[in-house]
C-alpha cells in the first residue's frame, strides 16, 4: 500500500493506493490549506502508520510540518525533488528550481503517452511543461491560474467582485461579472493555445497537448484544438516516482 501526498498552494490532497503496481487509486483528503483541520490530518494519517509514503509539495513550510508530525508513522517516506530517478532529463537552468508538481506531471505524462508533449496544468497557476518523446524537460511557461486571477482583481480594485468561474462562459460580457469570467477563463484559454503555437514554432515540432490539474474540467470545454484530459497527473507520477526509487 502506499500513500500519495499532494502539498498545494491552494490544497492538500492524501490519495491511497492499495497496489502501487496498478494504476487504481482512491482520494481520500482534499482540503483546502487555508481550512486545513490538523486534526482531521491525524486521524486520517494514522490510520495508515506501517506502509509507505511519498510526497510531492511545492510549499516547503508545509513540507516541513508534515514531516516533523508523520515521518516516523511511515516505512518508507519520500519527499519528491530534481535528483531523484524519474527517467526523464531536466533540461532547463537551475534544475533543482523546476517545479515538483511539473516534475512530477511530466513523469506520468511522458510514461503514458511517449510523444512531444506540451503538459497544461491547471491549478493555482496555470503552468505549461514541454516534454519531447526522448524524454526531455525542455522548460515551458507559468501565468496565475483562473482563481488567482478572480482574487487578485477583487483585491487591487475597488469595486471588482469575486465570481463564480464555473459558469457558461461567452467571449462578449454583457455585465461585470460576466466581463471578468471571459477574461479570466477565455484569456487563460488564448494564452495556452497562443504561447503552444509560439512554442512550437521555437522547437520546430508540434506538440500533443495534455490537460491536468484542478481547473482541468473548466478549462477543457473552452480549449477547441484536440487534447488529451488526465485531471489526476501528480498523483499518477507520485506512484511511479515511487516505483523507480523505493520499490524497486
Amino acid at each position: 500500500m502506499l500513500l500519495a501526498v499532494k502539498i498545494g498552494n491552494s490544497t492538500l490532497s492524501l490519495a491511497k493506493f492499495n497496489n502501487p503496481e496498478k494504476e487504481k487509486f482512491s482520494i481520500i483528503f482534499d482540503k483546502g490549506i487555508k481550512n486545513l483541520n490538523w486534526n482531521e490530518l491525524n486521524n486520517i494519517a494514522y490510520q495508515y502508520k506501517g506502509i509507505d509514503c511519498i510526497v510531492c509539495s511545492v510549499v516547503p513550510e508545509l513540507t516541513k510540518n508534515f514531516m516533523q508530525n508523520y515521518q516516523s508513522l511511515f516505512a518508507s517516506f519520500l519527499i519528491i525533488n530534481s535528483k531523484l530517478h524519474t527517467g526523464l532529463s531536466i533540461k532547463v537552468k537551475n534544475p533543482e528550481k523546476f517545479g515538483v508538481d511539473r516534475l512530477t506531471c511530466s513523469v506520468a505524462a511522458y510514461e503514458k503517452y511517449k510523444e512531444n508533449l506540451a503538459i497544461i496544468d491547471a491549478g493555482t497557476a496555470t503552468t505549461i511543461t514541454i516534454v519531447t518523446n526522448k524524454g526531455e524537460i525542455l522548460g515551458g511557461s507559468i501565468m496565475p491560474g483562473l482563481q488567482t486571477m478572480n482574487y487578485s482583481l477583487n483585491e487591487k480594485t475597488a469595486a471588482l467582485p469575486i465570481i463564480k468561474i464555473n459558469k457558461p462562459t461567452s467571449a462578449l460580457g454583457t455585465d461585470t461579472e460576466s466581463a471578468i469570467r471571459s477574461g479570466i477563463i477565455l484569456g487563460t484559454v488564448y494564452a495556452i493555445k497562443g504561447i503552444i503555437k509560439e512554442i512550437e514554432k521555437s522547437i520546430k515540432f508540434k506538440l500533443t497537448p495534455i490537460l491536468t490539474g484542478g481547473n482541468a474540467l473548466l478549462l477543457s470545454k473552452y480549449l477547441s484544438f484536440f487534447h488529451y484530459l488526465e485531471p489526476h497527473l501528480v498523483i499518477e507520477g507520485m506512484r511511479l516516482i515511487y516505483l523507480k526509487n523505493i520499490k524497486n
